[in-house]
């Protein structure tokens, strides 16, 4: 290896397949405490009953909040993500979830655990990811850090009706 490379360094992961298989083996086991952003969550495993049992698995001894969900606009997540929307409503008390206004900057989508991240790289076409390293998604985690104070509750746990 170059000396002049960084240890931590990872592949860059391409396709959208790569993005959700990456989020999913994370997503089976994500530690203490984790944070995700995506726009929309379009392109996220939350789906998948083997996600949603494994997160059910991991809540179940959990008393305190531990999770942070920024997202620009929830509505997709709640038309397609059934499983993951009832899983949010049974452990409301784990979650806080905020929407992040227009004209606020963005971080970079992905998925911040204790000790590495999942982070999306811009990209023309193709998804593009790139694991991460302590260091590094601790950097990419302060851009996140910096949206989540500028945004606004939302992605309420239960729907209100009349």
């Amino acid at each position: 290896m170059d000396s002049t490379q960084d240890p931590e360094a990872q592949p860059i992961l391409e396709g959208r397949l790569a993005w959700r298989q990456a989020l999913r083996e994370l997503l089976l086991d994500p530690g203490p405490q984790w944070c995700m952003y995506s726009a929309d969550f379009e392109d996220w495993p939350l789906d998948e009953s083997e996600v949603v049992q494994a997160l059910r698995r991991w809540a179940l001894p959990r008393r305190r909040l531990c999770v942070r969900l920024l997202a620009r606009d929830y509505s997709r997540l709640l038309a397609s993500c059934s499983r993951f929307v009832a899983w949010r409503e049974d452990f409301a008390h784990l979650l806080e979830c905020r929407e992040l206004p227009a004209g606020i900057d963005a971080p970079s989508e992905g998925l911040w655990l204790r000790e590495h991240a999942l982070v999306a790289l811009p990209a023309q076409r193709e998804r593009r990811a790139l694991r991460q390293g302590a260091r590094e998604a601790q950097a990419s985690r302060q851009l996140f850090d910096q949206a989540w104070e500028l945004a606004e509750p939302g992605f309420a746990p239960r729907a209100l009706g009349l």
